[in-house]
């Protein structure tokens, strides 16, 4: 909320003015929240995409424009999802299969992974998040030789983009301006030929990037001023294939597993006492068997993205899919 200021004028006269309307400021802010709150109390449990084969990937919760914004594997295409209703917000040539989605709410834009499975492809849009304008394309290809499949991305407090590379346990590094670099790179954090390593991300403003390692079943904790030092984040109880990460507040972690397609696949929501050297459960949400692969939050409330990655994988089809309210 923005601080209001008034000129002292007229003494005891002034100060009474500026109580009043501060009390009247006040009022609105509590029935603002309390409004917010009911209207996410009545937001539907399930909100169904009826999108034949769409398989989205990534979701993001726009707040400005009260819509979820999805990806998707098989269009690239982004979507918006809003009132319940499904319509193409984005859709740009350069985009082959986009996966994670962040909006960078400090710059209005939105940040989109673009990749293909092969290993052939990698690279970050941004786009106008009011608009859909592409603002630029980051080729990430150049710094590997090998495969990569860049999946997911995080903004720190200065604007600065992460993405990580599922395939060469890359971190890469992408300035608001489009110019990348690889800001890590470690071969432990790269998986055995076949598998998925690095996978979802997330910023902690105390200065740590959170990492999902989807092969190892790990969180793993990097120091952005020292990224040599990455640990493993305690976690006490087992993950099966931990995909989308969300960071709800410094102590705060979403971890979305998404089973394989399995009946293994859970919502955990952790909290840390310890700035992530250790996790403490506080809940956990089973999905079953729809490939859930990441979630997002609107207001206080998780929703996941049931993807049904699965289906796609044993070439099948798939008409509808859901963003899910994780109570």
């Amino acid at each position: 909320m923005k601080n209001l200021f008034f000129m002292l004028i007229a003494g005891i006269v002034s100060l009474f003015i500026f109580s009043c309307d501060s009390e009247v400021i006040e009022e609105d802010r509590i029935e603002n929240v309390s409004d917010l709150s009911a209207k996410n109390k009545m937001e539907p449990a399930v909100i169904s995409i009826n999108e034949e084969n769409l398989f989205p990937e990534g979701i993001e919760y726009d707040q400005r424009d009260d819509r979820f914004l999805v990806s998707s594997i098989t269009r690239g295409t982004i979507g918006q999802v809003k009132d319940g209703v499904y319509s193409e917000f984005i859709k740009d040539p350069d985009l082959f299969a986009s996966l994670g989605l962040h909006i960078d709410n400090s710059t209005k834009r939105l940040l989109v992974v673009n990749s293909n499975i092969d290993g052939t492809l990698s690279a970050l849009a941004a786009y106008e998040l009011s608009s859909g304008e592409r603002i630029f394309y980051a080729d990430l290809d150049e710094w590997e030789e090998g495969p990569q499949f860049a999946n997911d991305v995080t903004v720190d407090n200065k604007g600065m983009a992460y993405v990580t590379d599922s395939y060469a346990g890359i971190i890469y590094q992408v300035d608001k301006e489009g110019n990348s670099s690889v800001f890590y790179k470690d071969e432990e954090l790269a998986p055995t030929p076949g598998n998925i390593g690095i996978n979802g991300i997330d910023y902690d403003p105390r200065g740590y990037l959170l990492v999902s390692h989807l092969e190892t079943n790990r969180i793993i904790r990097i120091p952005i001023d020292n990224p040599e030092k990455f640990s493993e984040v305690n976690i006490p109880v087992d993950m099966y294939s931990p995909d989308g990460i969300y960071l709800k507040n410094p102590n705060e972690l979403l971890v979305v597993s998404n089973g394989g397609g399995g009946e293994n696949a859970v919502v955990h929501t952790f909290k840390t006492r310890d700035r992530w050297k250790s996790a403490i459960l506080e809940d956990a949400f089973s999905t079953s068997a729809t490939f859930p692969t990441t979630v997002t939050v609107k207001g206080n409330t998780p929703y996941v993205l049931y993807s049904y990655l699965h289906i796609l994988l044993s070439e099948g089809s798939q008409d509808e899919f859901q963003i899910v309210k994780v109570d």
